[in-house]
């Protein structure tokens, strides 16, 4: 019996010392991409399903804008990260584009984010977003309610308002002589 529960601590031994030698020659494998979707899933990031709305899509860029600065993402894992958040059809449209968009010279975020823009928000209708900001009155809205869409708005003539001061003077312009 002696010789047994001998040749069982032997044993045990032998496996420990065993499982040392594995821990000691172990190297966590570093995975920037799994530790970058880490951290944006960390900030719940919103879903994009490809609704036509242009101010939906603005939104959703924007907050990925945010959240890529906040996790410091490096420029090489954006696309990557972000995708995961594209839902029906927008995800139907990455899964058609992909091959072609990232094989275009220096495909990143920005012609990513040109590329989802143009597709969702072709140029005829970027003219007629612009041209109704132009146009936008006051007429039959509350203030608040004019305010909204000069915001929603402007952001399809950017050269319309590209200062703070053309901005007022352009939302003062649409104001009702009513208040």
């Amino acid at each position: 019996m002696a010789n047994q529960e001998i040749a069982d601590v032997v044993r045990q031994l032998a496996e420990v010392v065993q499982n040392l030698a594995q821990a000691r020659n172990y190297i966590p494998v570093h995975d920037p991409a799994g530790e970058m979707l880490k951290k944006i899933a960390q900030c719940k990031p919103p879903m994009y399903q490809g609704e036509s709305d242009p101010s939906v899509l603005e939104n959703w860029l924007r907050e990925f804008d945010k959240r890529i600065v906040a996790v410091n993402s490096l420029e090489n894992l954006r696309v990557n990260s972000v995708v995961y958040y594209l839902k029906g059809e927008a995800d139907l449209w990455w899964k058609r584009c992909e091959n072609a968009l990232r094989a275009t010279p220096n495909f990143g975020w920005k012609p990513f984010k040109v590329a989802l823009r143009n597709k969702i928000f072709p140029p005829y209708l970027k003219k007629q977003k612009a041209q109704e900001f132009i146009e936008l009155k006051m007429e039959g809205m509350s203030v608040t309610e004019y305010y909204s869409k000069f915001l929603e708005l402007s952001r399809f003539a950017p050269e319309v308002v590209a200062t703070e001061e053309l901005r007022d003077q352009r939302f003062e312009s649409g104001l009702s002589m009513d208040l």
